[in-house]
């Protein structure tokens, strides 16, 4: 079946109205700014509703069949920021990267490329610029341009379009004795001594100057180099000095204070979310924590912590 045929199919639209969201996908996006949480905003685009539901259906019926390399750990079911800290608890040093404008400088013409060169191709030709409409943004053009920070398709294709990358960065990796893990925009290099680490860094600049598909540069002030004597950070969890993942004091307290106000009924429906969503994230990466709660608070107060219904929150479609 053709992709066209199999969207129609997917669908329900009649061809005629299915083409013209396609033709006008690039387009169709509501975007607002959200401030950064180190200052600046940060560009949001998010697809109108007709256009989401047709890249999720490209999501999975077909971009979950694209290879994804193991050193990648975001947007992959099965891997997390847990995963990626784990990686490197054995390093005495690391060296943080982080692409500038990650998803914007992925461009439609990278996909395209990518199509074209790979073996795996489960597209025909003629249906290349049809997946192109749809799952890169316009960024104010009629025609579709880059990936967008809100689409839903967005993240596994930064995954599929760097995984030659990755193929290559991890074999340098382990043929130079360090470690290399990439979430996103975020890069993780470790080793046993500076030296490895920077010599390291030295060939990944020397190979992102020269990729020719995507474009890619580091937001060099982002850059960070950590030793066993400073508090080592990887995709916000914390390594300890005994080689552990945690999810930091500072956290730890924070959500001890929440149960306690929790257990007196002192918290809002934003509060009572939040804490929900933190004793979630410290069951996943630090479960011992959630352990020493149950201790203190007693499983009745976890566990009702734990089950919370909320109402849902207005979303963007």
């Amino acid at each position: 079946m053709s992709l066209l045929s199999e969207l129609i199919w997917a669908t329900g639209l009649p061809q005629p109205e299915l083409m013209r969201i396609i033709t006008t996908a690039p387009s169709r996006y509501k975007v607002y700014q959200i401030p950064k949480r180190t200052g600046g905003w940060r560009e949001i685009a998010h697809p109108a509703r007709e256009l989401k539901a047709l890249q999720r259906l490209m999501l999975n019926k077909y971009l979950i069949n694209f290879p994804v390399h193991q050193s990648a750990m975001a947007y992959v079911k099965g891997r997390n920021i847990g995963d990626n800290a784990a990686i490197h608890t054995d390093s005495n040093f690391f060296l943080k990267l982080d692409f500038e404008r990650f998803f914007p400088n992925i461009k439609v013409k990278d996909w395209i490329r990518f199509l074209k060169n790979n073996n795996f191709q489960p597209f025909l030709s003629d249906e290349i610029p049809i997946t192109s409409q749809i799952l890169f943004w316009g960024s104010g053009h009629r025609k579709p341009q880059c990936l967008s920070i809100g689409a839903p398709t967005s993240p596994i294709l930064s995954n599929i379009l760097l995984y030659d990358l990755d193929v290559e960065l991890s074999a340098h990796a382990q043929a130079m004795g360090v470690r290399y893990s990439r979430y996103a925009d975020d890069i993780t290099i470790s080793g046993q001594t500076i030296d490895q680490i920077i010599a390291f860094e030295s060939l990944v600049r020397q190979r992102i100057r020269h990729l020719a598909s995507p474009k890619l540069k580091f937001n060099d002030s982002k850059r960070g180099v950590y030793g066993r004597s400073v508090k080592r950070m990887v995709t916000g969890l914390v390594v300890t000095p005994a080689g552990a993942v945690s999810i930091g004091r500072d956290r730890k307290r924070a959500i001890s204070s929440l149960v306690h106000r929790f257990s007196l009924g002192q918290l809002d429906q934003d509060q009572l979310g939040y804490l929900k969503g933190m004793l979630g994230f410290a069951k996943a990466n630090e479960p011992e924590f959630l352990d020493r709660l149950r201790a203190k608070y007693g499983d009745a107060v976890i566990d009702a912590a734990t089950k919370l219904h909320l109402p849902p929150r207005n979303r963007k479609d």
